[in-house]
């Protein structure tokens, strides 16, 4: 099965419109506006996606369907958010947040909403799609994550399974309660929407070979991440490293309006593009203190120290997609960074938004266990010159065959 640039664009805007039906629909039934803030399409292995629900403190609505497509769409909240947009639903739910009341409201909610959200996509494919009965799950729960990703996504021949998640992030104006929806498709219903979208057209590559490209990031972050434990003495993990496409204007929303320090870097090669490695300011603080200790009070000492682990940490990241695609890869000097984050990455977004009108943004984000630092790396390629690396990539693969 072949993905190609066009059939991306198709199906982000799809889950755009699908996800504006669901706002629409949660409009009319609670009085609270809604809107869609990002929509975006994210290759991701499906333990990346269990993991991110595992570690957050969430309630979910799963709606499974079936006809034209298979698949499940989940509804996910906070929980104490949850609560708040269900009482305007079923008043009094929010007294008995973990009552029938609050879980049979949650449930409404996600019938209405995941079947607005799946019209959309029944009539762009001129099909039917059937939903299932909405099931609560509770990811505290023993065993919710299976319920997760269920049999969508599709096998490598080695690896992890991945899915291909089409991931809305919406928002309400006064109450400030914001939640995602997700659609992952089964692997034959991934090549039917591909048809239909206009599979096989110029810049058309096997899928696996965006898993390919997804599993060196995933090396990339790794990789980076020993070299900061090898610089800081704290022992690092990857937590999440995934490949997304998305509306290149809402490359900056990916970020809180939080302060963030760190560096920017431009890498010329295939593919160029942009990479930012940022920290909170108590990381930035913890990090720069591990590398040069008594230094945390010398601001210029501080940005010299972030400099060198921000220009380490690109290397590390980037090294390996150069050996994959043996190519080279440069990389500039790292340009310090003090700002709050959509500021930070905005002017990278516009600069490529003028040959480009999507991203493919690479999101990896690296913790230590107590909680010592944060880091999260955010790249920018730009998107012809990503295509020939995937080029590359699906010729070589084909090679070894």
């Amino acid at each position: 099965m072949n993905l190609d640039v066009q059939s991306l664009r198709t199906f982000s805007r799809l889950a755009h419109s699908g996800a504006e039906r669901a706002a629409g629909s949660l409009s009319q039934l609670t009085g609270v506006e809604t809107f869609v803030k990002v929509t975006k399409i994210e290759v991701s292995t499906r333990s990346d996606v269990e993991r991110e629900f595992r570690e957050q403190d969430l309630v979910t609505v799963h709606i499974g369907f079936n006809g034209g497509i298979d698949g499940r769409t989940i509804l996910a909240f906070d929980r104490a958010e949850a609560v708040q947009l269900v009482d305007a639903l079923v008043p009094g739910a929010a007294d008995h947040p973990d009552g029938e009341m609050a879980t049979s409201g949650l449930k409404e909610l996600g019938n209405i909403m995941l079947g607005g959200f799946l019209d959309g996509w029944a009539d762009y494919l001129d099909t039917s799609i059937d939903i299932t009965t909405p099931t609560f799950v509770d990811i505290q729960t023993e065993g919710a994550l299976e319920d997760i990703t269920g049999d969508s996504g599709f096998k490598m021949a080695t690896g992890d399974d991945h899915v291909l998640a089409f991931r809305n992030q919406l928002d309400t104006d006064d109450q400030q309660v914001g939640f995602h929806i997700y659609m992952l498709p089964t692997h034959d219903s991934i090549e039917t929407i591909s048809h239909v979208a206009g599979e096989g057209g110029v810049g058309s590559v096997p899928i696996e070979t965006f898993t390919s490209f997804s599993g060196m990031i995933s090396d990339g972050a790794e990789q980076a991440s020993d070299d900061l434990t090898a610089m800081t003495g704290m022992e690092s993990v990857v937590e999440v490293s995934r490949l997304n496409f998305v509306p290149i204007e809402a490359v900056p929303m990916q970020l809180t309006d939080a302060t963030r320090k760190g560096v920017v870097l431009e890498f010329m090669g295939t593919p160029s593009g942009y990479i930012a490695i940022l920290f909170d300011e108590a990381s930035a603080d913890s990090v720069a203190d591990a590398l040069m200790p008594g230094m945390e009070a010398d601001p210029a000492m501080q940005q010299s120290a972030i400099q060198e682990i921000g220009n380490i940490v690109t290397s590390g990241f980037i090294d390996g997609w150069a050996n994959a695609l043996e190519t080279t890869i440069d990389i500039s000097p790292p340009t310090y960074v003090d700002d709050i984050g959509s500021a930070i990455i905005d002017p990278l977004a516009t600069e490529l938004a003028q040959a480009q009108e999507y991203a493919f943004l690479i999101d990896s984000a690296i913790r230590t266990a107590n909680d010592e630092f944060t880091c999260d790396i955010y790249a920018l390629p730009n998107e012809a010159e990503l295509r020939e690396a995937l080029d590359r990539l699906a010729a070589g693969a084909q090679s070894t065959q």
